[in-house]
């Protein structure tokens, strides 16, 4: 078989592109009966017409003997320190998000990725870019296996439960959880704190991004005044134990149906808490709420490393439907340029 010619992707060639999306789709959904419907021609040309039109992300195509056989789409994020969204993604980063590619049946997963994003990547590292994070959808393996050989890691997994589902464990009958409100700002804070804090333990070394903070304090402030979504606190003895907190969207996957689903933005129990029921009466009182409001479905991200919050939620009926997957360059690459 002859190698495929990798070049720039054209918007003409977003009807073949989207074939292979939609036949992915195709595939994926028949595994998570709560993504979104997408596997007709159309739903997936709508996937892909705000990468194209994007004007920060690039992308390429594979053809072989003429037929469309794979892209690849990345995208520059460019928001600053100060930004929220610094306290999730690195700035001056690359994202390949899960529409951002697809192969046709039958490809060999690790050459054919190899090459686009080679002819990808070293575009963005000349021009500085050195962290690159792509998601995929989980459970394909050959996929994944294609990027661990390219130097990525799994980083965030994105999980979804159906909201009527049991919660399973016993919450202690000393535990009161209420719904916050404008005036609990402080207390919201101050418990994300506590999380951003945990993430920077080892094993998963996340950064505690101050310049960020002010903008996550509008963030919060701002959906709690606006009180469409909860923001659920857990008290014992009086004392703020642990939140979680929702969102809608969010930042629940495109791949996932958004009619009825919401997300669950930030969930922490307080160190000195944990391992005494506060998590279970928590996500307890929030899937009772979510499934009486009208959601079927709700999605969270956790991190990768977290030693204890992934085993939580994958105990809670969370499954994985996405994993973001990492890679930093050695800097040094560009010494020499």
């Amino acid at each position: 078989m002859p190698r495929p010619l990798i070049r720039p992707f054209h918007a003409d060639d977003v009807p073949s592109a989207a074939a292979l999306l939609a036949a992915r789709h195709g595939r994926d959904r028949a595994r998570f009966a709560f993504f979104r419907a997408g596997e007709d021609q159309a739903a997936a040309e709508a996937f892909l017409q705000p990468l194209v039109a994007n004007p920060n992300a690039a992308g390429v195509a594979a053809t072989r003997d003429g037929r469309l056989v794979g892209y690849l789409f990345g995208e520059k994020l460019l928001f600053g320190p100060t930004d929220m969204m610094a306290l999730f993604l690195p700035p001056h980063s690359i994202s390949m998000p899960v529409e951002g590619s697809a192969l046709a049946e039958g490809e060999d997963c690790v050459s054919l990725l190899r090459e686009m994003y080679a002819a990808l990547a070293d575009g963005w590292v000349r021009a500085g870019f050195l962290d690159h994070t792509v998601e995929i959808v989980a459970g394909n393996s050959d996929v994944q296996e294609a990027w661990v050989t390219l130097g990525f890691g799994r980083h965030i997994t994105a999980a979804t439960r159906p909201t009527g589902d049991a919660v399973a464990g016993l919450a202690p009958a000393t535990v009161e959880v209420h719904r916050a409100g404008a005036e609990d700002i402080g207390v919201v804070m101050d418990l994300a704190r506590q999380l951003n804090e945990h993430h920077s333990l080892a094993p998963m070394f996340w950064p505690v991004v101050h310049t960020a903070e002010a903008a996550a304090r509008g963030f919060n402030q701002a959906v709690l005044d606006a009180n469409e979504t909860p923001f659920f606190v857990a008290y014992q003895g009086g004392e703020p134990v642990g939140m979680q907190t929702f969102l809608r969207p969010g930042f629940t996957p495109g791949v996932v149906d958004h009619a009825n689903e919401v997300y669950l933005f930030e969930g922490i129990v307080g160190r000195e808490a944990r391992s005494g029921g506060i998590g279970t009466a928590l996500l307890d009182h929030s899937m009772r709420w979510a499934h009486d409001a009208g959601f079927s479905t709700c999605t969270l991200h956790f991190a990768a490393q977290n030693f204890s919050g992934a085993p939580f939620w994958l105990g809670q009926g969370f499954a994985p439907i996405t994993h973001t997957m990492r890679r930093i360059i050695d800097h040094r690459i560009n010494w020499n340029r």
